[in-house]
């Protein structure tokens, strides 16, 4: 992964620098977007002078794409100038062109690009680069056409010199059958991550005996949770069991926790629940000794679930408590409201509903606060419930009047 990454930041740097393409067309799938636009940020921060504009809206029509471009570089203008101190370090105006929802959108987004010229000196040799890349392109000919009219035709207009155009298309592009096909200055580069590549280059790593130990016991902890993901669970337990042994003898409690609970979850993912208890309970020790809140409250999740699931309500019930008091602490509003439904339902399985009515109606505050409707809708049937199973009618009608 790493290497490709590299392999990708070279391939714009490259572009940035030479001078006879306008555009670079990067061919990739949506799920390999977020690296892209990531390898444009670093180009960005690494760069002291040219300037990079970069836009991450999906597309679905040229119009909206242009309208969410404008309001983005708007937004990032206003941004700018309230933060500059001096007066000659305010940005000039944005052009109404840019942002008139009457011009066509291929007028604004030139208009765009006349204004980042506007902001660079291509004399000097500094370039503005203007990267596109959505997320998902729902309709790739529309994009593709409104990509030719950011080409010479066939005169290179003014705002072309210093001007590189990085944009995503689909993975699936192909240059002769596309709108794009007789156009100049345009450069093709696919990038693309097998789906094997993180898993190679963590197997890679484990067996390079010119690596820290720390590295390598790293990426064994790592591939024994792809090796878990993919249910290959004798490898999986063997690299958790190596890597334990390691971080045991190294004294690093939060890796040891992380394992022991990696373990407990492969003995669950096999059913074998009075093993994988037997494993969270002994995350605890190392968990607690690092103070990690994030690991501890995964552990207790898991040993709340496996009570819950043996039936033995009671231990759930307490489980799902000691869950509550750490996601208040962690100030976590999701796993609070989820902690406080399994709660009340654990005590509805011991017929408990004045309990459970407490927990519940807690969730169901912050479900709304936190515009949670999904749970929401799901607490509140909890609540009825449990007014029903008490006979509160009059509690009942109040609640159905309030929660309405």
């Amino acid at each position: 992964m790493r290497k490709l990454f590299e392999q990708l930041l070279g391939t714009l740097r490259e572009f940035v620098k030479q001078r006879d393409d306008l555009l670079l067309l990067v061919p990739c799938a949506d799920t390999d977007v977020p690296l892209l636009a990531k390898a444009l940020r670093d180009l960005d921060r690494e760069s002291a002078s040219d300037l990079f504009l970069l836009f991450a809206e999906d597309f679905v029509a040229r119009d909206a794409f242009a309208t969410k471009i404008g309001t983005q570089l708007q937004q990032e203008h206003e941004l700018s100038n309230e933060v500059a101190v001096a007066q000659s370090s305010k940005l000039p105006p944005l052009p109404t062109d840019f942002v008139d929802p009457h011009r066509s959108p291929l007028a604004r987004l030139e208009a765009g690009m006349r204004y980042a010229h506007s902001l660079i000196d291509a004399r000097v040799g500094q370039h503005f680069v203007w990267g596109l890349v959505p997320g998902a392109i729902a309709n790739a000919n529309s994009y593709l056409e409104l990509l030719v009219g950011l080409l010479p035709r066939p005169d290179i207009r003014a705002w072309m010199r210093g001007a590189r155009i990085v944009a995503r298309v689909p993975a699936d592009f192909d240059l002769a059958s596309s709108p794009l096909a007789d156009c100049k200055r345009v450069c093709v580069k696919p990038f693309a991550i097998p789906p094997d590549t993180h898993e190679k280059e963590l197997v890679g790593t484990a067996a390079d005996p010119t690596l820290p130990l720390p590295d390598r016991m790293q990426a064994e902890v790592q591939l024994a949770y792809l090796d878990y993901a993919h249910s290959r669970f004798a490898p999986a337990i063997e690299r958790f069991l190596k890597a334990l042994a390691f971080f045991q003898w190294a004294d690093v409690p939060v890796m040891e926790g992380l394992i022991i609970c990696g373990l407990g979850d492969v003995a669950r993912r096999q059913e074998n629940l009075p093993e994988a208890q037997h494993w969270y309970e002994c995350a605890v020790v190392p968990a607690a000794k690092d103070g990690n809140s994030m690991l501890m409250s995964t552990i207790v999740q898991n040993l709340a679930a496996i009570a819950f699931q043996q039936g033995r309500f009671v231990d759930a019930e307490e489980r799902y408590g000691e869950l509550v008091t750490l996601k208040r602490a962690m100030v976590e509003e999701d796993g609070l409201a989820e902690a406080l439904e399994w709660q009340g339902v654990s005590q509805e399985h011991q017929s408990a509903y004045d309990r459970a009515i407490v927990c519940w109606y807690e969730g169901a505050l912050i479900c709304k606060a936190f515009d949670m409707t999904e749970r929401l809708a799901r607490i509140l049937d909890h609540l009825r419930r449990g007014y029903r199973a008490l006979h509160m009618r009059d509690e009942l009608e109040q609640f159905d009047a309030e929660w309405a």
